[in-house]
């Protein structure tokens, strides 16, 4: 869940001088726009526009990222959470925020920073504007290639080109790149084929991102083919069959983050005030765009979820950096991924009969030190800290989002249930003395003055309280009580207010079942994927594309 947009997935400086000033349009602000006074601040002042602030801000957040990025050897697993999890966060994340430049180097009245994704979880970081709009990322339906309804893929590299072959997203040898060298295809795909190109930043994440898109490819293969027809009503059949596949897709998406994900992220006392027939809305009628609080706060902790070594395919101990380095970018000569590198889910997922999975790590604010090394995040400038750590604490405090302060000064008597299980939202002194007690424990790392540690404590970064609340209120096994309602808001709500027109009473039967009805009359899906969860996705795909045996192992 890196920065999103270029300047995040490619590390390269450029600072904000002086914090986004200018509207951010896709944005906004959660309860509304926030008073001066309940934004972040820095001893009092808008780093955003105070140079004096900004210095400030900048050298104890050079100390805190420091803190974050030195986990201690031997930190504890999540049973809650297996690693694949990391990762369909990952993908949720980048399908309901896009944004072309990173908020760490954006600044200015004009920053030009914009959410482009309008209408969340519809899967558009997977289709994009369909085959229409990004064709690359999809195959031709026949020689004359008058059509495209299916998600290009890649066998995995040295494959005979079997069907059971093709387990990698789709990549192309591209002219004036690496991933050409020598001029011939065999020598590297520099090009990931697909929409979001945020989507190849490790092998699990273009792993899940080809899993989803196979389950497209599974689901259109079971809906007939038109045959021999005039052009007009062959085009017509063919949007058919790719609208119901694209539209299945997305409702088993959403079904697995309803069913699947949220519960395991949730306190399950604040996913009980959303996921009911009438949810208890903190804002009932929330203006448009997407709350900065959650896509620049909140929604940071998966940065902690991160392992330092995995098991993936035939590997026992691939580190994070390895991971990072398997895609088109960092990599192009070694995709498409080799049999060795191909996913087996149940090293993700507990499947049943399989030995048990990679499990994240649990919440805190410690982020892997593979996210600091090795050049994949260089320091934004010189003298701060490589690694993602220092970034998304920069960008959330040059938002201009709420505080935590505020956050939890306008949520606690709208919540009276939740903040008395929480004495942190509740209570400001509470919270204040956790946090100095916290940050002071790690003063020998972070070589933070008591100065900076108290006005840290009085004014902590978003995205570092999140997970320093997770750690005290829920030993790290899932988020706590604050990050739970901006989590639960912020989704919930865009399921519920982004409905699909399949959506409705009877659950995900009855929405196949409709969109059906919709678009290819009495044809129905012979097998539907009635999916809750990731452990059945797995199960659905693979049986639909005979993987259940496929060597390498697909399960």
């Amino acid at each position: 869940m890196t920065e999103t947009g270029s300047a995040g997935a490619c590390p390269f400086g450029g600072a904000a001088t002086s914090g986004i000033l200018g509207p951010l349009p896709g944005f906004r602000h959660f309860l509304g726009m926030p008073a001066a006074e309940e934004r972040f601040q820095v001893d009092g002042e808008d780093p955003r526009s105070s140079p004096a602030a900004l210095a400030t801000l900048r050298r104890r957040l050079r100390g805190l990222a420091t803190l974050m990025g030195a986990r201690p050897p031997g930190s504890a697993e999540n049973p809650n959470l297996p690693a694949g999890y990391t990762y369909l966060a990952q993908l949720a994340a980048h399908d309901m925020v896009s944004t072309g430049m990173a908020f760490w180097s954006a600044g200015g009245p004009d920053p030009g920073v914009a959410n482009v994704h309008g209408a969340p979880l519809r899967l558009r970081t997977l289709y994009g504007g369909g085959p229409g709009a990004c064709p690359f990322a999809f195959a031709p339906d026949d020689a004359r290639d008058q059509n495209r309804s299916r998600f290009r893929l890649s066998a995995y590299a040295g494959a005979k080109g079997d069907a059971a072959s093709f387990r990698d997203i789709g990549r192309a040898a591209t002219p004036g790149t690496l991933g050409n060298r020598g001029g011939f295809a065999g020598a590297g795909r520099g090009e990931a084929l697909i929409a979001d190109s945020r989507n190849d930043q490790s092998a699990p994440l273009s792993q899940i991102t080809c899993l989803f898109q196979m389950l497209h490819n599974a689901l259109l293969d079971m809906i007939p083919r038109p045959g021999t027809l005039p052009a007009r009503v062959l085009r017509e059949r063919t949007s058919a069959r790719f609208a119901v596949a694209q539209e299945a897709t997305i409702l088993v998406f959403r079904s697995v983050l309803r069913h699947d994900l949220l519960p395991r992220l949730l306190d399950p006392k604040v996913r009980a005030l959303y996921d009911n027939p009438a949810p208890e809305w903190l804002e009932p009628e929330p203006g448009p765009g997407m709350p900065l609080e959650f896509s620049h706060g909140a929604f940071r902790f998966g940065h902690a979820m991160l392992r330092d070594t995995y098991r993936i395919g035939r590997f026992t101990d691939a580190t994070l950096a390895d991971l990072l380095r398997q895609n088109s970018t960092r990599g192009p000569n070694a995709v498409p991924l080799t049999r060795d590198w191909l996913v087996r889910w149940s090293q993700f997922f507990e499947l049943p009969g399989q030995p048990a999975p990679n499990l994240s790590m649990k919440l805190a604010p410690r982020y892997t030190a593979m996210l600091m090394g090795d050049g994949l995040f260089d320091a934004i400038e010189p003298g701060d800290p490589a690694g993602v750590a220092f970034r998304d604490l920069m960008s959330a405090g040059l938002t201009g989002m709420r505080s935590v302060n505020s956050l939890a000064a306008r949520v606690a008597p709208l919540r009276p249930g939740s903040a008395a299980q929480s004495p942190r939202l509740a209570d400001p002194a509470a919270r204040q003395a956790a946090l100095a007690t916290r940050l002071g424990r790690d003063s020998a790392v972070s070589l933070l003055g008591p100065a900076d540690v108290a006005a840290l404590a009085a004014e902590p970064p978003l995205p570092f309280y999140i997970l320093f609340e997770a750690e005290q209120e829920a030993g790290g096994e899932r988020l706590g009580t604050l990050g739970s309602l901006l989590v639960a808001e912020t989704v919930y709500g865009a399921l519920a207010r982004e409905r699909l027109g399949s959506e409705g009473e009877g659950g995900l039967a009855a929405a196949l079942d409709r969109l059906c009805a919709a678009w290819l009359g009495d044809v129905r899906f012979p097998d539907p994927p009635l999916v809750q969860d990731m452990p059945g996705l797995v199960a659905f795909v693979a049986r639909r594309l005979q993987l259940e045996a496929a060597d390498p192992a697909f399960i």
